[in-house]
């Protein structure tokens, strides 16, 4: 079952790495009329109500200048995974170091998955209704504008959590690095204060970050070269015995046991919580929809299932790769189990610190500018450049704590479940439920297909509080006190 699995991980889509969001700037517009004679075609309404004036224009026109199905569904492949996907193994062990928990694992990642590509398909559909081109926008149409603080403080913290990630990612990758090329002596606090100081902090000072797209095409290969290589020594390079276990430390040696996988036990909430940053993409969810070319909602739908269908089967094969290599001995970035005498290993660590590098100026500046924009400040100075000041403040701080916090998976798990809770599971039901409330005033009847839906949001929402509440705890528990969850 295990060499199965492994040869399945062969065959999955490659991943490109160093996408991330483009978070919109939040927008205050006053919330428009619904129940109009456009809802009943929206929402599968039938109306018994006088019509009322038809509700904004879509975000997007319907003309052929936008991008194709094949080329929007790379992109948000693209947007929903990082390099996030290298603790994905982790999430696994927390449920159980044997072989067999690969397959609920799987079957989990998949429902999620599920769950996830239909909240983004309704964003886009909400957006086409009302006309909103950013999720801040959307919630202040159809929730509140008074409320909008919300989602505005969302935009800060989860790229927050995905730059401190990305700083322990790099601190680990480069530390490994010089260990492989004899410089021993290099700490990891060395390796994060120099790559953070020489290339970071020079990256996160440009205005015009364009010149960083083709970094893009390094990540794609890396990807594809570390999928492969995790495939290829999952069949039996690290197993017992072998000349490559012999040089790892023995908490990072492979560790698989008999015992069956508690899928009850809290633990298996971390693998919950990871598996929505897996999928966090939604608040580009409202470009995809005005970018599309022919954006109805039957082709957005295709969109969302070519999107998360590919990043699931993508997630999947690097989660049971990994696993199945070192299972419950998986550490929160994969990477770091190899030897650092594998070539191989080195090879993608060395792929993976350059995607990643390329990548944190975009998740850098969207933590700055949404900070400034809380605070009420210019996210550009007279000149049209970074503020300098909040810049160097916002990084320090950021790598402060990254020196300290060496468990990115940690990061991953808990952002994922305050986070990618709220933006997956809670805000866009709540602003879809907001929506059928203003129908029904407006005396517009729901058909049973539309009921059934609302009773989907609402079990959505909760599931949402629960992610957020009990993941969030368990996350924390799992990596500072883990005997509480034995």
């Amino acid at each position: 079952m295990r060499t199965a699995l492994v040869l399945a991980a062969l065959l999955a889509p490659p991943r490109p790495a160093g996408a991330f969001l483009a978070f919109p700037p939040p927008g205050l517009l006053p919330p428009p009329s619904f129940g109009a004679p456009a809802a009943p075609a929206a929402w599968g309404l039938t109306s018994t109500a006088v019509p009322e004036p038809a509700p904004p224009p879509p975000a997007a026109s319907n003309g052929a200048g936008g991008t194709g199905m094949v080329g929007s569904s790379f992109n948000l492949v693209k947007a929903c995974v990082g390099a996030g996907i290298l603790s994905l193994p982790s999430g696994v062990a927390a449920l159980s170091s044997s072989t067999t928990a690969i397959v609920p694992a799987v079957a989990l990642l998949a429902a999620l998955g599920g769950v996830s590509g239909y909240s983004f398909y309704l964003i886009g559909k909400m957006c086409r209704r009302t006309g909103a081109d950013s999720l801040t926008e959307l919630w202040a149409r159809t929730v509140s504008p008074k409320s909008e603080s919300l989602v505005t403080l969302c935009t800060f913290f989860t790229p927050l959590g995905a730059a401190l990630a990305y700083s322990i990612i790099l601190a680990d990758t480069f530390t490994l690095l010089a260990s492989t090329f004899g410089l021993s002596a290099v700490t990891r606090t060395m390796s994060l204060l120099t790559v953070t100081g020489t290339t970071l902090f020079p990256l996160c000072l440009l205005s015009n970050l364009s010149a960083l797209a083709p970094v893009s095409v390094v990540g794609v290969g890396g990807i594809v070269t570390t999928a492969a290589f995790m495939a290829y020594r999952a069949l039996g390079s690290y197993a017992p015995g072998a000349a490559l276990t012999a040089t790892l430390a023995p908490a990072l040696r492979p560790a698989f046991s008999a015992a069956p996988a508690k899928l009850l036990s809290p633990s298996a909430l971390v693998l919950v919580s990871m598996a929505a940053t897996a999928f966090l993409s939604h608040f580009n969810a409202p470009s995809f929809h005005a970018e599309l070319r022919d954006n109805t909602d039957g082709r957005f739908k295709r969109l969302a299932l070519l999107g998360f269908g590919g990043t699931f089967a993508l997630s999947a094969a690097m989660m049971a790769a990994g696993f199945l290599t070192f299972g419950g001995a998986s550490s929160g970035v994969i990477l770091n189990n190899y030897s650092a005498s594998d070539a191989g290993a080195t090879l993608c660590r060395l792929l993976t610190g350059v995607s990643v590098v390329g990548s944190y100026p975009f998740i850098f500046s969207a933590t700055r500018d949404s900070l400034l924009r809380l605070l009420g400040k210019e996210t550009r100075n007279a000149k049209g450049g970074v503020p300098v000041k909040a810049t160097t403040a916002l990084l320090a701080a950021i790598t402060a704590v990254a020196s300290v916090l060496k468990n990115a998976g940690f990061v991953i798990s808990f952002n994922g479940a305050i986070m990618g809770s709220a933006i997956i599971y809670i805000f866009p039901p709540l602003m879809f439920l907001s929506l059928l409330r203003r129908d029904k005033q407006a005396g517009v009847a729901m058909t049973g297909k539309l009921r059934a839906e609302k009773a989907f949001n609402i079990g959505m929402v909760v599931l949402g509080v629960f992610a957020a509440l009990a993941g969030g705890t368990v996350s924390v528990l799992d990596s500072f006190l883990p005997h509480l969850l034995a």
